[in-house]
Parts: C-alpha cells; structure tokens; sequence
C-alpha cells in the first residue's frame, strides 16, 4: 500500500516539476542545468522522491506558484448547487412569505446554520424533507410544484408565453 501511494506522489512530483519548467518558460538546457545543480542528476525520470521535492521547492524558489485545484463545495461536505437552488425554488412554491430573509429563518430552524451557504449535503437533505412536508400540506404535488386539484383534473397551468403565431 505504502509503494502505490509513493510511486503515485512521485508521478505527481514529476508532472509537476515539468509543468513548472513550461510556466517557467524555461528552455531544455536550462531546465537540465537547474536539475543538475539541485540534484545532481539531468532528468526528473532519475530523482527519488526527495529529490523531487528538493527540485520542486527550487522552481517555487524561482517563481513557479501552482495553482491550487477548485474543490467543489459538495467535496468539501456543503451542499450541491443543484440542492440549494431545488430549496429555493420549493421555497418560492410554498411559502407565504417567499423573502429570502423568511428563507434564512426557516433554514436556521431546520438545520441549525447561519446561512444557507454553509449547509451540509445531510442539512439540506433535511431542509428539503421538510420543504415536501410544507408543500404537501399547502396542497402541491412536491414532484411537481402544482396544485393537486389541477393534478387531479388534469387542469393544464396556463401558459406564460404569449401565442403571436409566428414561429420563433
């Protein structure tokens, strides 16, 4: 276990000594010669590990700065986007007071956070169960977002698009 997690770090300590070498803009020759003088050795193939480091180290020396890779907010355990834009919409179907100040209180209530950008993917699971509760009992179909007298009848919504008859 511990050889695959070194043979992997040092795959990403190459590819990040090469593209340090691209953002550096540096030429073969020079790249060679600054492996060389850090290492002793002409290519990142030949170094271990530490050497790597020691070669990667040199490059941020220099001015190379990674970027570091956008984490979306799901992997660091928030909420998915696709979750907070369905509570607000369910929101806007259901509540009386369809503020986004009222919104706030109803998610403090539920799920005991500030705001809504710090729910977690479990707190805005429960925030939903408890929007479908409130739309069930305002007389919605959760699934749907329409009135289950209209869902019954097979009452159409009406159309918020004007019909002018030309083709668009």
């Amino acid at each position: 276990m511990k050889e695959k997690k070194t043979g992997e770090k040092r795959k990403n300590l190459i590819r990040l000594v090469h593209t340090g070498k691209v953002k550096l803009g540096w030429d073969e020759d020079t790249y060679r010669a600054f492996l060389w003088g850090v290492c002793g050795k002409e290519t990142a193939a030949d170094m271990s590990v530490r050497e790597l480091c020691d070669a990667a180290n040199g490059m941020r020396r220099a001015g190379f700065a990674e970027k570091a890779l956008r984490v979306r907010p799901e992997e660091r355990g928030r909420a998915t986007l696709s979750q907070l834009e369905y509570i607000k919409g369910m929101w806007a179907v259901c509540a009386r007071n369809k503020s986004g100040r009222a919104l706030g209180a109803f998610v403090r209530r539920i799920a005991h956070v500030d705001a809504m950008r710090f729910l977690t993917v479990e707190t805005a699971r429960n925030v939903i169960l408890a929007l479908r509760d409130m739309m069930e009992k305002a007389g919605y179909d959760p699934d749907t977002s329409q009135k289950a007298s209209e869902q019954k009848t097979g009452a159409a919504k009406p159309s918020l698009k004007m019909n002018t008859g030309r083709k668009v």
